[in-house]
């Protein structure tokens, strides 16, 4: 296929499918680089780009996938709603007031990201970037559908950083990018919403925190439960002293995870680039079972399933127990059990964490396994009075008294992406949820247990430094060599 690009440089996106017998149509305005690409197509130039069609297939769209069509469904009607309510007023609001993002990654959690910002009646997604050309028609054609208009398409997110008219980046890579991502994008300027874990490593992850200070720039982790009023509530009644005192909290990943089998290396694939796929990384033979997704299972892109949906409930769980910094020890021991395959990370693994006053216990179990306090996914928290359950990203149940009977409780959510433009627009790095300093720490908290299952020792940790005691073995696992020019700088 004949690749093209638009005058600016980037790559129009990928084709948008052809009208089947008896389809219907919806005309969509031309953006500026859509023209382009359609002025080289009829020009019949050699431009290295994608072809765009000026007609998006409703149909094709639903067959893609039916739950994102019918989300995007959903934002252009509230954003015809919003437009009849809006005050004359805020129909005349300066473009100042529009917060102008690109998505940094559309695959998978990313397109989740195309469907809360684009939720947004003050958010304009204008461009998206993405390594793989392959994977990145769905987020152009709901963007498309939700606002009549294609947008500009970049493979390299460099470009993205270098584009004074982007405000704000969300970024949805595999964690290895996470970090120099958002410290490139702290430093052109750019406010930054970044998936968890927020780093590869612990050291990386100061660096971000770092960035941000210096550069003045607004960085929201994903810890999206932050943002939920069950889980809110939650923090609150533990803080009330209710419980009494808390001597322990545990967090759960109880989520199955198969095997992925044994796959060859082969060539690279069309319209992937490999080379900044890889960026900060050991650079390896491709195979597709180190790509999608399954990166989180290797440790040159991933965290394992500690670092992956983990993340999550170990925030919970500091946050929950108050601690603000690192613990004082940490160990680990696990294995990758029930199956022989291709990946790295552990299926099943046990981390505890030790403070003066209490302790920090983390599972992850990838096999068959019952749940416990009716939680597989989430926390516990042990106090002198009673237990305190979260069991989802809203919901929350106590347990009182010697007999552990059922007490007060609650369920609510939020959104995590309105508190990050809400904290951008208002220049006000305390209204986030989840600041970029707890999203460190807690990453951190994956990142020493994963140095603790790999050593397979308990490893005794300097707070101050954010390093470990005595112990140059574990010190070096705090960082990387970094593959040059993707390099996360010792100082920022």
């Amino acid at each position: 296929m004949v690749k093209r690009r638009t005058e600016s440089g980037g790559l129009c996106p990928p084709p948008l499918p052809r009208l089947p017998k008896g389809g219907s149509y919806e005309i969509l305005r031309l953006s500026k680089s859509e023209a382009e690409c359609s002025t080289a197509r009829d020009r019949n130039t050699n431009r290295s780009s994608n072809r765009v069609m000026r007609i998006v297939d409703r149909r094709q769209f639903f067959r893609d996938s039916a739950a994102i069509a019918a989300s995007m469904a959903a934002l252009r009607g509230t954003r015809h709603s919003a437009r009849a309510d809006d005050t004359p007023d805020d129909r005349k609001a300066s473009a100042n007031d529009t917060v102008r993002l690109a998505v940094i990654g559309v695959r998978g959690r990313g397109m989740e990201h195309v469907l809360g910002f684009a939720g947004l009646k003050d958010v304009r997604i204008t461009t998206i970037c993405d390594v793989d050309e392959n994977v990145v028609g769905l987020a152009s054609r709901g963007i498309a559908l939700k606002y009549g208009a294609v947008p500009k398409y970049v493979q390299d997110l460099r470009r993205v950083f270098d584009d004074k008219d982007i405000d704000a980046v969300s970024i949805a890579t595999p964690n290895h990018w996470h970090a120099l991502a958002t410290i490139w994008a702290c430093q052109a300027g750019k406010d930054v919403y970044v998936e968890k874990p927020i780093s590869h490593n612990v050291s990386e992850g100061r660096r971000v925190v770092e960035a941000a200070t210096k550069y003045g720039r607004i960085v929201q982790a994903g810890t999206q439960c932050r943002s939920h009023k069950g889980i809110q509530d939650a923090i609150a009644f533990l803080r009330s002293g209710k419980l009494g005192q808390v001597y322990m909290a545990k967090g759960l990943c109880y989520k199955p995870r198969g095997s992925i089998g044994f796959k060859p290396d082969t060539a690279v694939p069309s319209g992937l680039d490999y080379n900044l796929w890889v960026g900060p990384a050991e650079i390896k033979p491709f195979n597709a079972n180190r790509l999608h997704y399954n990166w989180h299972w290797f440790w040159n892109t991933g965290n394992g399933d500690l670092g992956n949906q983990g993340i999550h409930q170990m925030d919970l769980a500091r946050w929950g127990l108050g601690k603000s910094g690192l613990p004082k020890t940490v160990q680990s021991s696990g294995g990758r059990f029930g199956y022989k395959d291709q990946a790295e990370t552990p299926n099943t693994q046990s981390v505890a964490f030790e403070f003066d006053d209490c302790l920090l216990q983390f599972e992850v179990r990838g096999l068959l396994t019952n749940d416990e306090e009716k939680v597989r996914i989430g926390a516990i928290f042990y106090g002198t009075e009673g237990i305190l359950a979260i069991s989802s990203y809203t919901e929350w149940q106590t347990y009182l008294g010697p007999k552990l009977e059922p007490g007060p409780g609650g369920n609510g959510g939020g959104n995590h992406f309105a508190n990050f433009i809400q904290a951008v627009k208002s220049r006000d790095a305390m209204s986030l949820n989840g600041p970029i300093e707890d999203g460190h720490i807690s990453s951190a908290y994956c990142h020493l247990g994963n140095i603790a299952y790999r050593l397979r020792r308990k490893l005794h940790v300097d707070l101050a430094r954010e390093s470990f005691l005595n112990d140059a073995e574990a010190d070096a696992m705090l960082t990387r060599e970094y593959r040059a020019p993707f390099v996360v700088p010792s100082k920022v």
